[in-house]
C-alpha cells in the first residue's frame, strides 16, 4: 500500500487530499498538534511542527509527503501576527527537511505548499519561469518560506514547491464568503476592479497534487493556479450572472479599508493584485477540468 503523509492537514485543502487518497486506497497520515485525534482509516501522529520526535518514524519509507502547514492570512498583519505568520510555515518546513535527512528510507518526494502571493503587487503575469518577487509583507514571507525549503540538499528525495492559489470552493475560501454577497446583491467589483484573481476549482486542485505525485521527473516549482486569470471585476461580473443577480454594488477602495479593519483582516488581501499564471503544468500534460472561471462558478453553484 502506498503512504502519504500530510503535514499540518486538518485544515479544509488537508481534507480534500486526505479524502482523496483515501478514495484511491493510500495509507494516509496527518501530522496534526492536536492530541489523541482519531479518525477511521487515517493515522494521527502528533507534533509540535518545531522538534524532531517520534513522529519522524512514520516518513521512513513513505511515497510522498505534503506540507500544508501554515496559519492563514486572514488577518491583520500585525507585528505579533507577523512572527506567528513566519513561524507557522518556516519552523515546520525546517522540521520536515531535518528529519527526512535522517531518515535511512526517505520518501520519494516532498511537495512543500507556498503561496502565488510571492508575487503580489506585481503588474505583469507571472509563470513558474518567473524570478520576480512582490515587496510587500506577504511577499517577503513566501519567499522566506520557499528560502527555508530550498536550503535542504536532498539527494533521494525529489523537492517541490507548490504555490497555491485561492481554491475555489463551497465549503471554505473566497467562494463560500461570496456567494452569499452575491447573492445579497452586494457582488460588485472591489476598488477598480483591476486587480487579477488568480484561481484553482477544488476538484483541479486535487487531481494537480495527485498528477504531480505520478511524475517520474517533477519540476521545482509548479503553480496550483489555472493558466486563465481574471480581473477581480470579471470574477464577481462572472459570479453574479451564475447565481442570476445583474446587479452588484461596488465597494469602493476606502470602504474596503475599513470593511477589512472591522473583519480583521489586511486591507492588501482585497486589493493587491496577485498576477499568477502557470505554464509548466500545461506544458507537461496536466489538463484542468475548469480552465475558464465561467465553468468553475457554474459547477459550484
Amino acid at each position: 500500500m502506498r503512504k502519504i503523509i500530510l503535514a499540518g492537514g486538518t485544515g479544509h485543502l488537508g481534507t480534500l487530499l486526505k479524502t482523496a487518497f483515501l478514495d484511491l486506497g493510500w495509507e494516509v497520515v496527518l501530522l496534526s498538534r492536536q492530541r489523541n485525534k482519531k479518525e477511521d482509516k487515517v493515522s494521527y501522529v502528533f507534533w509540535d511542527g518545531e522538534h524532531l520526535g517520534n513522529w519522524t518514524d512514520v516518513l521512513e519509507g513513505a511515497d510522498a509527503v505534503i506540507n500544508l502547514s501554515g496559519k492563514s492570512i486572514q488577518c491583520r498583519f500585525t507585528s505579533k501576527n507577523k512572527a506567528i505568520l513566519d513561524d507557522s510555515r518556516i519552523l515546520p518546513t525546517k522540521a520536515l527537511g531535518r528529519a527526512i535527512a535522517r531518515c535511512s528510507k526517505p520518501p520519494r518526494l516532498w511537495v512543500n505548499f507556498s503561496g502565488i502571493s510571492i508575487f503580489s503587487g506585481l503588474n505583469e503575469l507571472q509563470d513558474e519561469t518567473s524570478i520576480a518577487v512582490g515587496t510587500d509583507y506577504l511577499a517577503q514571507l513566501t519567499r522566506r518560506w520557499e528560502a527555508a525549503f530550498s536550503a535542504f540538499d536532498l539527494s533521494d528525495t525529489w523537492k517541490v514547491i507548490l504555490r497555491v492559489s485561492p481554491v475555489l470552493s463551497k465549503q471554505q475560501g473566497m467562494f463560500a464568503e461570496l456567494l452569499p454577497i452575491a447573492k445579497w446583491g452586494l457582488g460588485g467589483k472591489v476598488a477598480k476592479g483591476s486587480q487579477y484573481v488568480s484561481w484553482i476549482h477544488q476538484q483541479d486542485f486535487v487531481m494537480l497534487v495527485q498528477w504531480i505525485i505520478e511524475q517520474t521527473n517533477p519540476r521545482r516549482v509548479y503553480h496550483a493556479c489555472t493558466p486563465h486569470p481574471v480581473t477581480n471585476a470579471a470574477f464577481m461580473k462572472v459570479l453574479r450572472k451564475s447565481v442570476g443577480v445583474s446587479f452588484g454594488l461596488p465597494l469602493p477602495r476606502i470602504i474596503a479599508h475599513i470593511g477589512s479593519y472591522i473583519k480583521g483582516v489586511d486591507s492588501s488581501i482585497l486589493l493587491q493584485s496577485v498576477p499568477a499564471t502557470t505554464k509548466y503544468t500545461v506544458e507537461d500534460g496536466f489538463v484542468f477540468k475548469f480552465g475558464n472561471i465561467s465553468d468553475a462558478l457554474a459547477d459550484l453553484v
